[in-house]
């Protein structure tokens, strides 16, 4: 595919209104140096050792053959990654990360969930993606405010051969059915430690990995607080993992009731009729239902 105009790029520090209006308006930007060298390092070998012991685990295993060779049969992915990978934690719950999809979602949303902490690791071989929303996930329509944003945060360098992703800029005001053309494309070129910020209505997709080594980013995306996220969190992730976690990731998990009252609506996500973050306490009296 042919390049259109690249995405703006942001250094350190980081002009986060700045950000906001490129995402707003164009759809996406490039965040350089979200993470520190030794951050990388770190969650590379925390990674890397959970594969070398639960390879298959990564593996496309949805029971749809269509969904897993849209995941890629040659694509590493894992959800619960603070499970699986404790300092993955920092990441998903970055308060910049937290509260920028906050302003993306405000609109329409009082809070945000975790969509989905996902590893996405493109091995040699893989042809590229088929080209798509993320917010397709959903039956809603595409509107002026996203339900859904996405960081995909580089653990690897991302080049045009490895698979760098594809990004259609604008293309959440296309008409429905419009087919992009070759040259409305981008690529998410970033080095370790980058990352693309992008609405997650905007057509897109991994490209093909045409080199021999693989092709690692973290993708975090947070969803309007009353959709039902991708990944189940409450399966995911124990108690005991989810316990000591800052408040706002656990809230961001899901142990926070969605308080729509201001817009019109309700109370929802509620854990025996009150606060869902109840359920992690270590007091049983906690979580005792009230009386009717």
């Amino acid at each position: 595919m042919t390049k259109s105009a690249p995405l703006p790029r942001f250094a350190r520090p980081h002009d986060w209104k700045e950000i906001d209006h490129a995402v707003q308006t164009i759809g996406g930007a490039i965040v350089e140096d979200l993470l520190t060298a030794n951050e990388v390092e770190t969650l590379n070998d925390q990674i890397d050792g959970y594969l070398a012991s639960h390879g298959d685990a990564a593996k496309a295993q949805t029971g749809s053959a269509i969904y897993d060779q849209f995941l890629g049969h040659k694509t590493l992915r894992l959800h619960g990654l603070i499970e699986k990978m404790p300092y993955s934690a920092d990441l998903l719950g970055r308060t910049d990360l937290i509260e920028w999809a906050e302003r993306m979602i405000a609109p329409i949303a009082s809070s945000v969930l975790l969509n989905a902490g996902e590893l996405i690791q493109i091995q040699p071989g893989e042809p590229a993606q088929y080209l798509h929303r993320d917010s397709d996930s959903w039956p809603t329509p595409v509107g002026e405010h996203p339900v859904i944003v996405n960081a995909l945060v580089a653990l690897d360098s991302c080049t045009l051969e490895n698979g760098a992703t594809h990004i259609a800029a604008g293309s959440w005001q296309w008409k429905s059915g419009r087919k992009p053309k070759a040259d409305e494309f981008t690529r998410a070129v970033m080095k370790s430690g980058d990352a693309v910020l992008f609405r997650g209505d905007i057509v897109h997709g991994g490209g093909e990995n045409k080199t021999d080594s693989r092709r690692r980013v973290v993708s975090v995306s947070y969803c309007a607080g009353w959709l039902r996220p991708v990944e189940n969190s409450f399966l995911n992730l124990s108690h005991e993992t989810v316990r000591p976690l800052p408040a706002k990731l656990q809230a961001v998990l899901g142990y926070a009731a969605y308080d729509g009252i201001q817009q019109s609506g309700g109370l929802i996500g509620l854990y025996e009729n009150g606060d869902p973050g109840s359920a992690l306490s270590t007091d049983p009296s906690t979580n005792r239902a009230p009386h009717s």
